[in-house]
């Protein structure tokens, strides 16, 4: 891989760790809002209505996961990066073969080549 790609795929990373890191901290902030965490610190807000109180739950259950993803997103994102900057970006981890372009463009933390990828796959049964 040539420095300008590792310059193009540093530029992508970068750019979606700095929006994934406003989505964490927005959804954090609504978490521990609904935890009562904030101003008056009245507790879970729910709503008085039984049948609310079950869509606010489930809001609050996906607000958990989503804020979870997003995170292992990010730590995903850090280890490409720090992979641009030992020179490792773009290798696959398996076959020490470079992971094609186009895979990247399409997902810029790749670690495994697309035949690396379906043999792992197969072999979990995927």
């Amino acid at each position: 891989m040539n420095n300008k790609n590792l310059a193009e795929f540093r530029d992508i990373l970068e750019t979606e760790r700095r929006r994934l890191l406003k989505d964490v901290d927005r959804n954090d902030k609504a978490i521990r809002h609904a935890d009562g965490e904030s101003e008056g610190g009245a507790g879970r807000a729910h709503s008085n209505h039984l049948a609310d109180q079950g869509s606010d739950e489930a809001e609050y259950e996906t607000k958990l996961l989503l804020s979870a993803t997003q995170k292992e997103f990010l730590r995903e994102i850090d280890e490409a990066l720090q992979r641009v900057e030992d020179g490792t970006y773009g290798m696959c981890e398996v076959s020490g073969n470079a992971i094609g372009i186009d895979r990247l463009r399409a997902l810029p933390t790749a670690r495994l080549s697309i035949e690396a990828q379906e043999q792992l796959e197969n072999s979990r049964g995927w």
